[in-house]
């Protein structure tokens, strides 16, 4: 049968799904087709015959972009699929004159990430933990509506680049808790079986906020839900927070961009807004 690359459409994401979970990776079907539907034409898939075998996907922000949701089956490694896939999505974004594009990258995939100019920025860990009885029983902030657009300049500030599409999707999708002085916010959302926080982000990093929020996210789920949360590893403040709730590092990726890299405040931002492939 012969291989064809073209657009991906919403019938494909069980197959895309499926690869993803095998991967272990965690990936939520809502999601996965909220972001398909804001950026159709930037995503793409690899068919042989009528069984998807690879796919990428690519989101657009004012400046910059990211590349997510990046796989190619199992038994069709090694034929060149990935770098036809990935030659796809950079040529979509150089048209579209992004500043930078970021992605989170395995280790193993790194050669190929630097052909395309890709080069390391920082790493991520991925932190996993769970809710004990002792968090339930802490003092917790109220949930409340989304300040989008004060959310939004947060994030600007952060990021150096506005990313209102990915903040408002993403809030209607979560819970959210916020902060006023300082300024801060965090979300969190049911992916599966399992819980993703992010984004989660302080003006100045204050730690005693940043501490305050993620208690009032744990404290209003049930006991041993599994929490899973991406951090740059220079935030040492999230890290403290994190160990202090018996949190672990469970896995770690790379960090990398095409472009010049604008001054991002890494300690600021405790958590990605999602597990690895929007931001």
């Amino acid at each position: 049968m012969q291989i064809e690359y073209k657009y991906m459409s919403e019938e494909d994401s069980p197959a895309i799904l499926q690869m993803a979970s095998e991967e272990g990776w965690l990936s939520d079907i809502v999601e996965f087709q909220t972001f398909l539907g804001i950026n159709p034409f930037g995503c793409f898939v690899c068919v042989k015959g009528n069984k998807v075998i690879g796919s990428i996907m690519t989101f657009l922000h004012a400046r910059s972009a990211w590349i997510g949701n990046f796989i190619v089956s199992k038994e069709y490694r090694g034929r060149g699929i990935g770098k036809k896939l990935l030659s796809q999505a950079v040529e979509y974004l150089d048209k579209k004159k992004k500043r930078q594009i970021y992605l989170n990258a395995a280790y193993e995939a790194k050669k190929l990430y630097e052909k395309f100019g890709f080069r390391n920025v920082a790493v991520v860990n991925r932190w996993q933990g769970e809710v004990t009885k002792s968090i339930n029983n802490m003092g917790n902030l109220p949930e409340v509506i989304p300040d989008i657009l004060r959310f939004v300049g947060l994030d600007t500030f952060l990021w150096r680049d506005e990313r209102f599409s990915l903040i408002s999707q993403l809030s209607s999708l979560r819970h959210s808790y916020s902060y006023s002085e300082p300024s801060g916010f965090l979300m969190y959302g049911k992916i599966g079986d399992i819980i993703s926080i992010g984004p989660w982000e302080l003006e100045d990093g204050n730690e005693d906020a940043s501490e305050r929020l993620f208690v009032s996210a744990l404290s209003n789920l049930k006991s041993e839900s599994k929490i899973f949360l991406d951090v740059p590893s220079m935030n040492k403040k999230a890290e403290r927070i994190l160990m202090k709730y018996k949190f672990k590092i469970i896995d770690s990726t790379m960090f990398m961009c095409k472009g010049k890299l604008p001054k991002i405040h890494f300690n600021q931002i405790f958590s990605f807004a999602t597990m690895g492939s929007m931001g």
